[in-house]
């Protein structure tokens, strides 16, 4: 590292001023010569107040590639130590919107931002700006005061540029002199140079704090219109081949379908195609300008203007995305400085971009950002007709040579042979329910009971009768009465008989689950109270662990199914599962299905084993395995052979 001879860093810390008198004093800098000595160090000295920074260096590249201090002015020599690492770092690379940030902590473990700034007017230079962790918020608002100044111009004029050139027009000669306040070249500078650029810089801070591209681009326009008193400040922006009205000054909302909008936009559209600024007036319009300008002088006329300015910006990569024109009705006004205009939209450009996309919709941001993938691929210019002849070419190529697992699909549903009806063994009521359709019993669980007071009536009273006919029995054995005693014994079996009978119905009142399952047919609410008869089914009870699964394949496919192919099964009531199972046999049986035509039962076996919540009845999807297959002919079998079907006649 290299240390001009007069470079002493000053201590302490600049007390602050008013942004526009630094920027006064860095404008009357401009114009003394740069061989003086110090003015390296006084400008740093006024960037570093601008910039509220602890330190602000200006170093250059010299021709041998080595790095070298011009001048600075430094709170602490922590920027001095470390500045040489961070600059060589991003050698060889383009700072990112003329700027790059490095982060690092000092000695103490505070946060310290070393900011590289590109400079305009010195070949190879760049400004380091030390910002402590303070000014950690306001660091883009820094960024942008550094980069409002960072043209360092050409210094003080020499004798033999500063004579005027006679050849130019009027207003060739008021963007020249407004051009030389920002760069020192040979014009004399306005007096009011500075205070243009405070005015577009304080503009500037205002524009960014905005949060929406719309309200920072009403900002923009009316501030621009209120400083150089225009009546009429638009803002128009470039999107693929057009450019559309965003602002108006002095007007919030705006129909863009009125003939005033749509003008305004064939004169953005206009102004991209100049080499330059464009100047009209409106009132005695120069036949010259009418020629080169015909929209923007049909814009004058239309609102009654006496000037027009057009100013395109560029976007920094050989591109133009931004139109500023300007309308002034008197001759009075003050004229747009050029050279301000532009750094001051090279700053804001960028920036109102990205707010304008993070405000997109996020198709046309997924849009743009595929468009712009492709093209770094298959190069500009009809950029989506190249993507779809490359996808076609592609998906062609894989269609003929390539091959994919040939999936059959086909309803089906769970199903088990284990089942077990439930019914009533006698006449009468149900009298409790104690489960319902899709309940998971045990065996020996309770399902109902039906009422039993009539029959423990009827056991009572064949009990007394019981009782009756073996006294008689006894009286009939005392008295050596054989006959009656053969008629009593004989009806006394009769009534243990019949109370037996009633024994087994009450045995039989309580249903019970015969095994493990789940019920898959009986709700309680149809079942409690209410009267059957003997046979009456009351529920049916299926197995789960016996669960298959039964499916219905077209005959179209039939061919491609054979017993052992895997499949996979999607029940509608949990469709995010995936259920694995092996073809188990294949009934050579068609069955009608509706008007869908014929159908093969096909029976699968589940590789796992059964969940809790699997249900016999359960419906859904399956694919099965039809092994490898070209791609193009999964995609046309079908149509072929209904055409072979239609056709067959042809041989």
């Amino acid at each position: 590292m290299n240390r001009p001879a007069d470079f002493q860093p000053p201590a302490g810390t600049p007390a602050p001023r008013d942004a526009s008198t630094v920027i006064r004093d860095l404008t009357a800098l401009r114009r003394q010569p740069r061989e003086r000595l110090g003015y390296w160090n006084d400008y740093c000295t006024l960037l570093r107040e601008l910039c509220r920074a602890g330190t602000a260096l200006l170093v250059q590249r010299s021709a041998e590639g080595e790095w070298r201090l011009l001048g600075g002015a430094a709170g602490d020599d922590w920027a001095l130590r470390h500045w040489p690492a961070v600059v060589a770092g991003r050698a060889g690379q383009p700072l990112d919107k003329g700027f790059a940030v490095a982060p690092l902590q000092d000695e103490a473990g505070r946060l310290r931002m070393l900011a590289l700034v590109q400079v305009s007017g010195l070949p190879d230079a760049l400004l380091v700006i030390d910002i402590p962790e303070s000014e950690r918020a306001q660091l883009n608002e820094l960024l942008m005061r550094a980069m409002l100044v960072a043209d360092v111009g050409a210094g003080a004029p020499s004798a033999s540029s500063s004579a005027p050139s006679l050849d130019k027009k009027p207003a060739d000669k008021q963007a020249s002199s407004a051009l030389a306040a920002f760069t020192g070249k040979p014009d004399a500078a306005p007096a009011g140079a500075d205070t243009d650029t405070a005015a577009l810089f304080d503009l500037t801070a205002q524009v960014v704090a905005e949060p929406r591209f719309g309200a920072a681009t009403l900002m923009l326009v009316n501030g621009l219109a209120a400083h150089y008193g225009a009546s009429l400040v638009a803002l128009g922006w470039r999107h693929g081949g057009a450019v559309r009205t965003v602002a108006l000054s002095h007007v919030d909302r705006f129909e863009r379908n009125t003939e005033q909008v749509q003008l305004l936009d064939e004169a953005f559209l206009e102004a991209l195609g100049q080499p330059g600024p464009v100047w009209i007036g409106g009132a005695a319009l120069d036949p010259e300008a009418e020629a080169g300008a015909p929209v923007l002088a049909r814009v004058a006329r239309s609102l009654t203007l006496a000037r027009m300015y057009a100013l395109p910006v560029p976007d920094g990569v050989g591109g133009t995305r931004a139109v500023l024109l300007f309308g002034f009705a008197g001759a009075a006004a003050t004229e747009p400085a050029p050279r301000a205009l532009l750094q001051t939209m090279g700053f804001l450009q960028p920036w109102l971009e990205a707010q304008r996309g993070r405000e997109r919709w996020w198709g046309l941001r997924l849009r743009d950002w595929t468009t712009q993938r492709l093209a770094r691929w298959l190069g500009p210019g009809r950029v989506w007709t190249r993507s779809a002849v490359a996808a076609l070419s592609l998906l062609l190529l894989f269609a003929v040579f390539g091959t994919w697992d040939y999936r059959i699909e086909a309803s089906a549903q769970l199903s088990t042979d284990s089942t077990r009806l439930i019914s009533a063994q006698f006449d009468g009521r149900v009298d409790a329910v104690q489960a319902t359709a899709g309940d998971v019993v045990k065996a020996g669980a309770p399902l109902a009971a039906l009422d039993t007071r009539e029959l423990r009536q009827q056991q009572l009273d064949l009990g007394a009768e019981r009782q009756r006919l073996g006294a008689e029995a006894d009286k009939a054995r005392a008295t050596g009465n054989l006959a009656d005693l053969g008629i009593a014994q004989a009806r006394a079996a009769q009534a243990d008989a019949r109370l037996a009978r009633v024994a087994q119905y009450l045995a039989q009142a309580q249903t019970v689950a015969p095994f493990d399952g789940v019920v898959v047919a009986g709700e309680r609410k149809d079942l409690l109270n209410a009267p059957v008869k003997k046979g009456d089914n009351l529920f049916r009870i299926s197995r789960i662990d016996g669960l298959y699964v039964e499916i219905m394949v077209p005959e179209r496919d039939v061919r491609f199914v054979h017993p052992g192919a895997h499949g996979e099964l999607r029940l509608i009531g949990r469709p995010d599962e995936t259920i694995g199972f092996t073809l188990a046999t294949v009934i050579p049986v068609a069955q009608v299905k509706g008007q869908e035509g014929n159908h093969f039962l096909v029976k699968g076996r589940l590789d796992g084993a059964p969940q809790a919540w699997w249900r016999p009845g359960m419906s859904g999807i399956v694919q099965l395995d039809g092994g490898r297959r070209n791609v193009a002919w999964i995609w046309t079998h079908r149509l072929v052979d209904s055409l072979r079907m239609k056709l067959w006649w042809l041989g």
